[in-house]
């Protein structure tokens, strides 16, 4: 049986966003250092690491000495450590390597050639892994072109950084690119999402990042255990050894009269949600959270234009884990009777009410076009291109008419209450 650990796009160097600064617990160093231990105490095979373990901004500072310490006790219990340069750590890992001279530590890949290497692993087995590592820090050529292998008995691990399925800067392949050729495992790195293809002849897995840097890297994060038997059947587990993690969490307000119904509601679901989250990840440290209430209420304009004022007040602790609301988002509507006001002919209110009716049944309306061509036109303004922000998505934008038409309804029921 061979037994691996796998890892990637570690960024040491970075720290999680929006969270304390202070707390070295919650640093990604931390977090390798748990998974350099976790692989000891598991008297694992081998460690592989899928590129970006360093982050090019502070390569040369935390992130090379705390590679460098980890790969000496992995390599001091006799763990080897297979690994490939991501687009980040391009220019460190190549020299970190060479500076150790340990044969334990094996780098594939050096200046964008494919190369390989074979393991001697406990059980007696011998483990083939090949990879290929960035050369700079872009890379518009599929790595997959210049890759001829020889057929072998022994199980054979490819190891890639780079974009799947996504024409990129970011060395591009496809599934079928990786389905043609003699690998029975492939591990990629570059994706910070945690991702597992199974349904090609080879499985092929994404590790995601080893600690969440922010809140667009949500769920449970951590190094991957790898299990081969002794009839190449292939066993994948996600260990969460993160100590943070970034989640929304949603919140029917429906039912609350008052901002402090409110207020006890977001209490209660914070640590309902917290617990199950802990109950997963028993070593969580900190949980930092963004809140989507939603549902039809009276509050639903003093929610839109006041939001919830002073979040910090929800900020608490469930068991050992800090629990921190980072942004909240109004998802909410009025409760207003749309059918009823559409039967105010000839009345602004009406009109709207009637056209809001139908964006509920329509995919194509002219609010929705009006709008596309607005967002369109501003988006690519040579103020907003110089941000390189992305227009929203159709999506995206269909829920933002609808909840500002609902705002306007709002406001013109209003103005027609107090006119009488």
């Amino acid at each position: 049986m061979i037994r691996l650990l796998c890892l990637g796009d570690a960024h040491l160097g970075r720290y999680p966003t929006r969270i304390p600064h202070d707390q070295s617990m919650l640093s990604v160093r931390a977090v390798w250092n748990r998974a350099v231990e976790y692989a000891i105490s598991e008297e694992l095979d081998a460690v592989i690491l899928t590129g970006d373990m360093a982050d090019s901004s502070n390569s040369y500072f935390e992130a090379y000495g705390a590679l460098r310490i980890g790969l000496r006790q992995l390599s001091d219990a006799s763990i080897a450590v297979v690994a490939i340069a991501g687009n980040h750590d391009f220019a460190v890992f190549p020299q970190l390597v060479e500076s150790m001279s340990d044969e334990n530590v094996r780098f594939l890949g050096q200046d964008g050639k494919w190369s390989e290497t074979r393991l001697q692993t406990r059980s007696g087995r011998a483990l083939r892994c090949v990879g290929w590592s960035f050369p700079s820090s872009h890379y518009d050529r599929p790595p997959l072109d210049s890759l001829h292998l020889s057929h072998s008995d022994d199980f054979t691990i490819g190891i890639l950084h780079g974009d799947l399925d996504n024409q990129s800067k970011y060395a591009p392949f496809t599934q079928g690119d990786l389905a043609a050729q003699l690998i029975d495992l492939w591990l990629l790195g570059h994706v910070h999402a945690p991702q597992l293809y199974d349904t090609a002849r080879a499985p092929v897995l994404y590790p995601g990042s080893l600690q969440p840097l922010d809140p667009g890297e949500p769920g449970v994060h951590g190094p991957w255990l790898i299990t081969i038997d002794d009839q190449n059947h292939i066993e994948l587990m996600q260990v969460s050894l993160a100590s943070v993690r970034y989640e929304e969490i949603p919140i029917d307000v429906t039912r609350c009269a008052h901002i402090e119904d409110v207020n006890i509601a977001v209490t209660d679901q914070i640590e309902q949600f917290a617990l199950e989250i802990i109950g997963q990840q028993p070593d969580l440290k900190h949980l930092s959270c963004r809140l989507l209430l939603s549902g039809q209420t009276e509050l639903h304009r003093q929610l839109s234009t006041e939001g919830l004022t002073n979040t910090e007040m929800f900020d608490t602790d469930v068991r050992q884990c800090r629990v921190t609301i980072d942004r909240v988002f109004i998802r909410t509507s009025p409760k207003r009777n749309l059918e009823e006001i559409a039967q105010l002919n000839n009345d602004p209110p009406g009109m709207l009410a009637r056209w809001l009716l139908e964006l509920e049944h329509r995919d194509q309306h002219k609010l929705y076009s009006s709008a596309d061509d607005v967002t369109s036109s501003i988006y690519k303004s040579a103020g907003f291109k110089s941000l390189g922000e992305k227009a929203p998505d159709p999506d995206t934008l269909s829920r933002l008419v609808r909840e500002q038409a609902l705002l306007l309804l709002d406001e013109l029921l209003a103005q027609k209450e107090t006119n009488g």
